[in-house]
């Protein structure tokens, strides 16, 4: 890639300082009416901060899914209010998109016409970092662009030095907050925004999940090859895979019933032996990012968001997922104890007792606000006991568990740990 010239630098930074400049002015008026709506005696509670955070955008919708997924930092009402804090906004104009394309993959030798022959103007996918176009390269093939919005960098950074410096005003909001420690907290969502934004880093996770699956001899299994050439910190270039969701009637998993079994079976087999393996684990395969394709193969998709886990937890964490699919509280939690960190003796018997309680409750179907409120009634319980859960367990323990929901749909006589999945478990 060509080396920017001192004058386009220059530039560079002066559209960076305005763009700042206006950030802090949008953020600041949104933050102004939300205070009008106080002034005028409504009431600041978590579903008026969750409305605020979705006006002001991109760092803060990625906040409010991470108060969503760290039910034992936030309170509870503001973890059931941000769940349904989704990432899906509207597209940026094609003009802005072909500028990043042009800005990361072009330069003085070549131009996007000698590397495109074709770039659909209308995205298939628009969410708050960025958003997926159709092209076809000069040689024919046919790819998936994921490009970054304009400015998204500069606005995450922005916001976290603004939240940085003003986060006395959310011990304000959320009294409960005052005794926790919220540097950590914002050093985290930093961590894990950046890392959203580094389309190198999911480029990666993409290449060692196919390693892996070459390295085991899996060819049920498939996810989009990356094009190196053409893939940058803001831009990600992978083959165009074509297929249907899981959960697409049209594709009659659910009329076929030794179908859909073997399906779900081919994705349980090969994500739990790629948390063995890799020691990491695709922490969001939803039905959008599980494809059938056209020759039979499953694709996992959109690796933004990849988990870890230490081994020592992963056992327990098996153990929890089995013991709540039978109602075993005590080994609810013993396992809630193995994975927890706590400095203090738990009675596991009380511990017990307090999830058969608590747990009873919560309905077993297969919607996401049941998923959600029984995860947050395991990190309130643990609390209560001094249990606090390792930083990604809420993503692993929450995949776990739309794993287990999932089957109700395509294969509710199917068992999450059966054959090579419990001999895994059982080994781990």
């Amino acid at each position: 890639m060509l080396k920017k010239s001192p004058l386009s630098l220059v530039k560079s930074s002066v559209s960076t300082s305005l763009n700042v400049l206006g950030r802090i002015q949008k953020t600041a008026s949104v933050a102004g009416l939300s205070a009008l709506r106080v002034a005028q005696g409504e009431k600041m509670d978590a579903q008026l901060l969750k409305e605020s955070f979705e006006q002001m955008g991109v760092t803060y919708i990625k906040l409010g899914q991470f108060i969503a997924s760290t039910p034992s930092i936030f309170p509870r009402e503001y973890v059931l209010a941000f769940q349904d804090c989704l990432d899906q906004t509207t597209p940026v104009p094609f003009d802005e998109i072909l500028a990043v394309l042009r800005e990361e993959l072009a330069n003085d030798e070549r131009g996007l016409g000698d590397i495109f022959s074709y770039i659909d103007p209308k995205p298939i996918a628009s969410a708050s970092i960025a958003q997926v176009h159709k092209a076809v390269l000069s040689d024919g093939r046919k790819v998936a662009l994921k490009v970054q919005k304009p400015k998204v960098a500069a606005i995450i950074h922005t916001d976290l030095t603004v939240l940085h410096s003003s986060f006395w005003v959310v011990e304000k909001i959320i009294p409960s907050m005052r005794a926790a420690n919220l540097a950590p907290i914002l050093d985290e969502m930093r961590a894990r925004m950046l890392m959203e934004t580094d389309f190198l880093a999911e480029s990666r996770h993409i290449e060692r999940f196919r390693d892996y699956l070459k390295k085991i001899g899996n060819t049920k299994v498939t996810a989009p090859t990356v094009h190196k050439n053409l893939t940058t910190k803001r831009v990600l270039t992978m083959d165009l895979l074509v297929g249907k969701s899981l959960v697409d009637e049209t594709l009659g998993l659910t009329n076929n019933a030794e179908h859909a079994k073997q399906a779900m079976s081919d994705v349980l087999d090969t994500w739990f032996l790629s948390l063995m393996i890799m020691g990491e684990f695709h922490a969001d395969l939803h039905a959008g990012n599980l494809m059938m394709l056209e020759d039979g193969r499953i694709a996992f998709l959109d690796f933004g968001l990849v988990g870890q886990i230490e081994p020592k937890s992963l056992q327990a964490c098996f153990m929890l997922v089995q013991s709540l699919q039978v109602s075993d509280y005590l080994g609810i939690a013993q396992a809630m104890v193995d994975i927890g960190m706590t400095s203090t003796k738990v009675n596991v018997n009380r511990l017990g007792e307090d999830l058969h309680r608590m747990l009873g409750k919560v309905g077993k179907d297969n919607q996401p606000e049941s998923l959600n409120v029984m995860m947050l009634e395991l990190a309130e319980i643990g609390k209560r006991h001094g249990i606090h859960f390792p930083r990604d367990f809420a993503l692993l323990l929450k995949q776990l568990l739309y794993f287990d929901r999932f089957m109700v749909t395509l294969a509710p006589d199917m068992e999450l740990f059966e054959g090579e999945r419990l001999k895994i478990v059982g080994d781990g």
